[in-house]
């Protein structure tokens, strides 16, 4: 389902390591919708299959942030692959619990495929704060020291929860 998304990694060390952690996310990942009270997300992202929808939106708005920003193409397939990975671990319901909500991003690195390299510890610094000022108090750091990668994880995010933004990747012009 994300295959056109993750042909867009040119490097293939960092795209088949992303493929490999793809295969590792529950099989909620790919029927879940975005958010289970529908607040947060674009209607299209708010049905079956709509979590994979956003990671689409978010991958799109990474690809034109990277480019505005000038973001270099190793650290475009950071950024994209971050994009990708940055939500395999919210499940579609927590029964209440904030707590473990709060916690995806850092529950994410779990299901990452094992390797140690540079590139992995880019990738997961960007999914663990992908949520901008709404991280996890236990992990959280000013957003002023984020890095360029991470803000651009973060601000394609966010991007992607606003409702009024349609994009080509859910039928918008």
């Amino acid at each position: 389902m994300l295959e056109g998304e993750l042909a867009q990694i040119n490097d293939l060390d960092i795209q088949d390591w992303t493929q490999s952690s793809l295969l590792k996310a529950p099989d909620y990942f790919w029927t879940a919708p975005a958010s289970s009270t529908g607040k947060y997300h674009p209607a299209c992202a708010n049905v079956k299959g709509g979590l994979v929808v956003h990671v689409k939106r978010v991958v799109w708005l990474a690809t034109k942030t990277c480019l505005g920003w000038g973001i270099c193409a190793h650290e475009r397939d950071v950024v994209l692959s971050a994009c990708l990975l940055h939500d395999i671990a919210k499940a579609p319901s927590y029964g209440g619990s904030f707590h473990d909500y709060e916690n995806h991003p850092i529950n994410a690195r779990k299901l990452f495929a094992e390797e140690k390299s540079k590139f992995v510890e880019e990738i997961d610094l960007c999914v663990r704060y992908h949520m901008g000022k709404w991280t996890p108090r236990s992990i959280a750091k000013p957003m002023e020291d984020f890095s360029l990668l991470e803000l651009a994880v973060y601000t394609s995010d966010f991007l992607a929860t606003q409702k009024d933004l349609a994009t080509p990747r859910d039928g918008g012009k």
